[in-house]
């Protein structure tokens, strides 16, 4: 096995290491996707609810 392979190995094998060392690792960074989404939409649905709202009352007006 050549140095380069041997040192790639271990990068490797460290970097797998310090992932099952740390099973919490980017749970933050999936919260705030999830919290980002969940707003995102939040945000849709209230655009949604105005924009009915006010065409609605648009059709109520007589243009006539």
């Amino acid at each position: 096995m050549s140095t380069l392979s041997k040192e790639f190995l271990s990068r490797m094998r460290g970097r797998a290491a310090r992932l099952t060392n740390e099973p919490e690792r980017g749970s933050i960074t999936l919260e705030q996707v999830i919290w980002t989404a969940g707003i995102a939409v939040a945000a849709v649905a209230v655009v949604v609810i105005i924009v009915a709202a006010i065409n609605a009352y648009a059709g109520q007006i007589p243009t006539g």
